[in-house]
């Protein structure tokens, strides 16, 4: 027996191959058996939206979202949660979920200030690239502040 599929259903299935050679093993693949993908519902190309059935009024949700990101929507609830989780009695705030979500709240915030001396640290050398650059331009941005 050869290295290449044998008789049992998959004869010229050039991406399978028995292994060990002339075993009783299983088959080793090297695709998938089917080669498709579905489209991934709510992704964009440019100015095209891919939105299969994934809202009811997809034209409300793309107002939203160009206004409001997901990431700014969900801010906005976790600054609301943990007002409320603040304002319960100590007691009740020792409830596992509220002690995960408060963990969770923490994390997102140091990731927040890490970002930002990261996003600092880019518009410093954006700037000095303007000045040496533009001039014109860089003393036009120093009268605006």
């Amino acid at each position: 027996m050869s290295n290449d599929a044998t008789t049992s259903g998959r004869e010229g299935w050039a991406w399978t191959l028995r292994w060990p050679p002339g075993g009783d093993g299983g088959w080793l693949k090297f695709a998938p058996d089917q080669l498709w993908q579905p489209v991934n519902p709510g992704w964009s190309f440019g100015n095209v939206t891919v939105n299969h059935g994934n809202s009811s009024a997809p034209e409300v949700e793309q107002a939203v979202l160009a206004r409001y990101s997901y990431g700014r929507q969900i801010g906005r609830l976790m600054d609301a949660v943990e007002a409320l989780v603040d304002a319960l009695p100590p007691a009740q705030q020792e409830q596992p979920a509220l002690r995960r979500f408060k963990q969770l709240a923490q994390e997102v915030c140091e990731l927040k200030k890490e970002n930002r001396a990261q996003r600092l640290r880019r518009l410093r050398a954006e700037l000095a690239e303007l000045r040496s650059s533009d001039p014109e331009g860089w003393i036009a941005l120093m009268r605006e502040r």
